[in-house]
């Protein structure tokens, strides 16, 4: 039947990725009342390798990331196509201005509401012929690429790691505050939160999202940080929604990964996700967030795509 075909395509299609030295694992958080609002994508093309995290939040969460991410991936492979160089930044920051207006579009034919409801953008692309790479995020869906240690030691090096978008953090706050929003921590609760002034809503976690219309009236906004690095042949970069950052530190996820190497990639993201859905027991007791874990090995460098003879 259908379904068991589309099963088969899928496994073939992720032996190939573990065999390029890809794994990618996605669970469902313990919250009977919602779905799965975690999305995500991986693609490769003749030069450049990219992936993308989107974790939505708020009752329509799964709607923004489920469009968003599938809107990124177009908007890239468009930017992509005829380049022989990874994008400068301002084009980047573009895309995830076009892709936060084509979701309020999308919401309103569709029948989502993005007033309290948004997600995180994070997208990693590497130029397999330079083995240069660039990440662009906006929220706390963090990428961080490391490698075993030169020296040969137990702890992975880090080259490059995203920095989470939270209203607590001093530019982060002006920014929210000269726009009439407030940032409090209320009592018993863990994040810092984004409210509107004299409002108990909308309490957002972070400070720059995608959709959250309350949210970007008070100064949340979409506008994506960047890190440039190099991503080797001994290097991986791992992408991750915060189900996978609340509990586990960058040190430790690349411990992990680096130790599986490029071989055991797949049980490399399989033990992140486990472990990541334990601790979250152990806190919450009967609640879990919503997990996804990429992992992408550098590959050696390629030589200059050509077009067919």
């Amino acid at each position: 039947c259908e379904s068991m075909g589309g099963a088969q395509e899928l496994r073939e299609v992720r032996d190939r990725l573990l065999q390029e030295g890809v794994g990618i694992a996605c669970r469902k958080g313990k919250k009977p009342e919602q779905p799965n609002q975690d999305s995500f994508f991986f693609a490769d093309t003749a030069r450049f390798r990219l992936c993308c995290v989107a974790d939505g939040h708020g009752e329509f969460g799964h709607w923004v990331s489920h469009w968003v991410v599938r809107m990124t991936l177009r908007a890239l492979l468009m930017e992509l196509a005829n380049a022989e160089r990874l994008p400068q930044d301002d084009a980047v920051a573009q895309i995830f201005d076009v892709v936060h207006k084509c979701v309020k579009l999308k919401a309103a034919t569709e029948g989502f509401d993005l007033l309290l409801s948004g997600t995180t953008l994070s997208i990693a692309i590497v130029d397999r012929t330079t083995q240069q790479a660039l990440t662009a995020w906006a929220g706390d869906s963090r990428c961080v690429c490391g490698r075993p240690f030169a020296g040969g030691g137990s702890k992975p090096e880090v080259i490059s790691a995203t920095n989470d978008h939270k209203p607590q953090d001093a530019e982060e706050r002006r920014r929210i505050i000269g726009s009439g929003g407030e940032v409090i921590r209320l009592p018993n609760d863990v994040p810092h939160r984004v409210f509107v002034r004299g409002r108990e809503s909308p309490g957002l976690a972070m400070s720059r999202a995608v959709g959250d219309l309350l949210a970007h009236s008070v100064g949340v906004n979409h506008v994506p940080g960047f890190k440039r690095f190099n991503l080797e042949e001994r290097s991986v970069l791992l992408c991750c929604s915060d189900g996978v950052w609340e509990f586990i530190k960058n040190m430790e996820a690349l411990g992990v990964a680096t130790k599986h190497g490029i071989a055991g990639v797949g049980e490399a993201v399989r033990q992140l996700a486990q472990e990541s859905r334990n601790r979250w027991l152990k806190e919450e007791v009967s609640v879990t967030d919503d997990i996804t874990v990429i992992a992408m090995w550098g590959a050696p460098k390629r030589a200059h795509p050509t077009a067919p003879a």
